[in-house]
């Protein structure tokens, strides 16, 4: 990998390393931006993450709740987890002017492809049971994250913003999403909350934020968008981006049947996975509107509103039937 300093990919390492003495001497060898900013470094100390959390999109409390989970997960599942570096004074979080930083122990491993993920299908659910049975471990005062639910997608403040826009100059198509985001609320809205169903997630292990050895399942990172939600939502989270995939329905099955070996999943938490396809499905699309300059492996942006039109249409038909959703 190519290295450049940190100031040039704006990172201010030398400041951080009167926090973490670990990253003297270290140089970038990624970026990546999303709703934080995360820095690979390398350097005499070792590899490690850095990530910058973007103002006003978590605060120490939140974050603290996150490092626990992580902690939480490291403790009970077979894979890696990160671990997190703290600073010379035994801090998680560092509060600077330009936000709130956290290092993070660099895990090997190569970030999985979607056909890793279909043919680890049914590891990839086990993990996520165990991660939701180690997620109930959190003590709650702890539990300061948000909630996957309507209002992070129709709320006054939108998690990731607006998905209407996509539709600007596509009306009957904007018509169609409209319609099923009304019905999302509404089978949102009734859905149970009940502790079997609902609790907390990573909520985004999809393929970017998994890692694969030699085509198996080794490690989960990027913990940042954890909050509560259905369970089965993290089997929808996992499909994002591909739901039009003709191996969608394959990797649903794989999911269910490996989540089943750890914890029981009800009919009623089974009813609800075609809504929540549409659910992230207008999530992703209010996200790539919210980040141009991101390239999502094999998406076609215009594309993607087309064929989440047509989900929409499938879904309106018959909200229940998952199989005619991510019919191909």
């Amino acid at each position: 990998m190519d290295k450049v300093s940190g100031v040039e990919m704006g990172l201010p390492i030398d400041e951080l390393t009167l926090a973490w003495p670990c990253l003297v001497g270290a140089d970038v060898v990624r970026v990546e931006r999303s709703e934080n900013t995360t820095w690979l470094v390398n350097g005499p100390g070792g590899m490690f993450a850095v990530r910058r959390y973007r103002d006003g999109y978590e605060d120490m409390r939140s974050i603290g709740a996150e490092l626990r989970l992580m902690q939480l997960a490291k403790e009970a599942l077979p894979i890696e987890i990160p671990g997190v570096v703290p600073t010379h004074r035994g801090e998680e979080v560092l509060r600077r002017c330009d936000g709130l930083y956290v290092v993070f122990t660099f895990l090997p491993g190569e970030m999985a492809t979607q056909s890793d993920i279909v043919a680890q299908a049914s590891r990839i659910g086990e993990m996520a049971a165990l991660l939701h049975r180690s997620g109930e471990d959190l003590d709650r005062t702890q539990r300061t994250r948000w909630s996957w639910d309507v209002d992070a997608l129709t709320g006054a403040k939108p998690r990731w913003g607006s998905w209407q826009p996509a539709f600007a100059h596509e009306p009957r198509g904007y018509e169609i999403v409209a319609a099923a985001q009304g019905e999302v609320e509404t089978q949102m809205s009734t859905a149970t909350r009940a502790e079997s169903a609902y609790g907390l997630l990573h909520a985004d292990l999809r393929a970017a934020n998994l890692l694969v050895h030699e085509g198996v399942l080794t490690g989960i990172i990027d913990f940042d968008d954890c909050g509560f939600g259905w369970y089965v939502y993290e089997a929808v989270a996992s499909l994002s981006f591909y739901e039009t995939s003709p191996d969608a329905s394959r990797f649903l099955r794989g999911w269910l049947g490996g989540y089943a070996q750890v914890r029981a999943l009800s009919p009623e938490s089974l009813a609800l996975i075609p809504t929540l396809v549409i659910y992230r499905r207008l999530l992703l699309t209010a996200w790539l509107l919210g980040h141009p300059h991101v390239s999502v492996p094999g998406v076609d942006r215009y594309r993607f509103g087309v064929d989440t039109a047509d989900l929409a249409d499938r879904y309106l038909r018959d909200p229940y039937d998952i199989e005619r959703l991510l019919a191909t």
